[in-house]
């Protein structure tokens, strides 16, 4: 075995990595949310984290991918007489928007799924 069949096993670990720190992140921001929520309008919280995970995960699926970068650049692409960017852009071992939905938004969701019963 060389040096060279290990680096997409660095990329691999880095991705899942990723995964798991927007995961956190995401489940943290929804108990944040669904104890703001209890404080303000009383209410069971486990329900309440359901909903808000699965917000979450809404949210971080539809910004996860390049769609918001590209979005924002499409302005000054448009002023400077350049096309639209068709190519993917270099991910360099993260994950790509495939990967934010399938590792961090799809379980997000099904857990708060699960909790809202």
């Amino acid at each position: 075995m060389t040096d060279t069949d290990t680096v997409p096993s660095v990329y691999v670990v880095r991705g899942l990595l990723q995964a798991a720190v927007m995961l956190v992140v995401g489940a943290v921001l929804a108990a944040a949310a669904a104890g703001v929520w209890v404080a303000v309008a009383d209410g069971d919280f486990g329900s309440r984290l359901g909903i808000s995970m699965v917000v979450v995960a809404g949210l971080i699926g539809l910004l996860g991918g390049t769609a918001v970068a590209r979005a924002e650049t499409s302005d000054v692409r448009a002023f400077l007489g350049m096309g639209p960017e068709r190519e993917q852009p270099e991910l360099n071992g993260a994950l790509g928007p495939v990967g934010v939905f399938l590792f961090v938004a799809l379980p997000l969701a099904a857990v708060g799924l699960v909790l809202v019963g």
